[in-house]
């Protein structure tokens, strides 16, 4: 729905000299939102043309007519509307797309609306009865953030005393469906008003990037619709990039009012159904643990622990709509579903001898048998000469990913150089993935360890040709490990197998 928070209006006579004053004014307005020098040019040359156009055809010479000028922000960018009571567009309806072929029928502007379009993206005219009649001019917002789509008061931080909306019939169901590019403004604008700008994956405050994403693959985004079909929630898997045959189950939201009707797990199952089809071999995602109810819920889907990431959501996270800040940093439990029947015994893996207690048993709650492999001692394999390393960094989380593809002879003084580096910046968290098929693993893990980092967990999948070990480093970050909260037998034990390997508490 369209707000008029951010709106704004002049008149000015049915004169065609008025057309420069009313455009400068319309600039300034599309320049406090935001936009583009280039693009206000041509947004100038286009209201120019415009209000001249509409005064010539609206107005006999020497009639004393007003012309209202209209601006407003909108979630496609930025819309002007030229009202007037004069000659109404000829005999159409209610309203007309300057795309249909009936502007042909409107003498003296059917040209004008044609050059127009070199200068604005969507061009509507609107006969409104008594009230007159309206040219609608929309300029879009390019690869701008969620701000400059909706203004101010349409932001704000939903309540979180929100009450459940009262919904009857059929739209009291949640239905969820494939998002379409329509939707993902009101999609940024949700995300917004829950989490502010702490939310780690920064592409969800940009409509056109969610858009983008989506078209590429890399995302398949949902959005659960209720009530009269408003959004009510939004959730995604991505790709991995490691290995395709695997998703992330990356984000879920539902707006607080609709957070009884289950669309949290509707949407969750709709992806996990879409996934599987696509014949997507397994799905991971992460639970927070300063509570277990999100534990809960997909462990009702069959998900299984394998894995505690120390420390991902900073301290000072203060999300919007919520009093006061987090009191400590939040771990994350890492969480894996084989989405098609697994083999029996996953591939050989190369598990250092003090790991492979833990490491058989994450397996076995998997419902797989690890194949666990000694591998020679490093002296006797031969390491490639340069290294493949890749390296994300989360800014909002304060947090680097290191992923090893290939040892290089000198990966170990690599990674220490690295490290001290990303320490400098004062990056709270680093994470180390190590591939659990690859020989060399099993020989380089003490001596990354021997660096700081320490256990993790697994993630099933995470290398296109095998399994991922995953150690971590934490930058002089405590860790309170009593606030840490677990649900399963499994996700305890990994909590009191990290908490034994943190170097920090030796």
């Amino acid at each position: 729905m369209e707000s008029k928070c951010e709106y704004s209006s002049m008149q000015i006579p049915g004169d065609p000299k008025y057309a420069t004053a009313a455009a400068s004014y319309v600039c300034e307005i599309a320049r406090m939102i935001g936009m583009q020098k280039q693009d206000i040019k041509s947004l100038e040359k286009g209201i120019i043309g415009a209000i001249k156009a509409l005064i010539g055809y609206s107005f006999e010479a020497g009639e004393k007519g007003i012309l209202e000028v209209i601006c407003e922000r909108i979630p496609e960018g930025f819309k002007v509307s030229l009202q007037d009571k004069g000659l109404p567009f000829g005999t159409i309806g209610a309203e007309l797309s300057v795309s249909e072929s009936q502007v042909d029928d409107i003498p003296g502007m059917a040209e004008p609306i044609s050059h127009l379009k070199e200068y604005l993206d969507e061009i509507r005219l609107h006969n409104l009865g008594p009230g007159g009649k309206a040219l609608i001019l929309i300029k879009h917002l390019k690869n701008r953030d969620i701000t400059d789509y909706y203004a101010t008061c349409d932001l704000e931080p939903y309540e979180p005393s929100t009450a459940p909306i009262a919904l009857s019939g059929d739209q009291s169901k949640c239905r969820v469906r494939r998002m379409k590019p329509e939707d993902a403004a009101e999609v940024s604008k949700t995300i917004y008003k829950t989490y502010g700008y702490t939310y780690p994956h920064d592409y969800v405050y940009y409509p056109e990037k969610i858009i983008a994403l989506n078209e590429s693959g890399r995302l398949f985004s949902a959005v659960a619709v209720a009530g009269d079909n408003e959004i009510a929630g939004y959730g995604v898997f991505k790709t991995w990039q490691q290995n395709p045959k695997i998703v992330e189950m990356a984000q879920g939201v539902v707006k607080p009012e609709f957070r009884s009707l289950g669309c949290f797990r509707n949407m969750t199952r709709y992806l996990l159904d879409q996934a599987k089809s696509r014949g997507i071999e397994g799905a991971f995602g992460e639970a927070v643990t300063n509570h277990t109810i999100s534990q809960h819920t997909v462990h009702g889907f069959g998900f299984k622990d394998c894995g505690l990431r120390l420390g991902l959501i900073p301290s000072d996270t203060l999300f919007k709509g919520m009093k006061g800040k987090i009191p400590h940093k939040v771990s994350m439990l890492v969480q894996f579903l084989y989405l098609q029947v697994p083999p029996p015994h996953v591939p050989e893996l190369y598990v250092t001898d003090h790991h492979q207690d833990i490491i058989a048993a994450l397996y076995k709650e998997l419902g797989v048998r690890p194949q666990i492999k000694k591998s020679l001692p490093t002296k006797m394999q031969k390491a490639a000469a340069t290294s493949v390393v890749k390296i994300k960094q989360v800014p909002s989380m304060n947090y680097v990913r290191i992923i090893i593809e290939r040892y290089g002879r000198n990966i170990v003084g690599e990674i220490k150089n690295k490290v001290k580096e990303i320490c400098l910046q004062k990056t709270d968290i680093v994470n180390l993935f190590l591939n659990l098929s690859d020989p060399l693993t099993d020989n380089y893990t003490a001596q990354f360890e021997n660096l700081g980092f320490f256990f993790s967990g697994i993630l099933p999948g995470g290398f296109k040709n095998g399994h991922a070990l995953i150690l971590q480093y934490l930058n002089n970050v405590p860790i309170d490990y009593d606030a840490i909260q677990v649900e399963s037998a499994i996700a305890g034990k990994i909590l009191a197998y990290v908490r034994k390997q943190d170097p920090s508490r030796s």
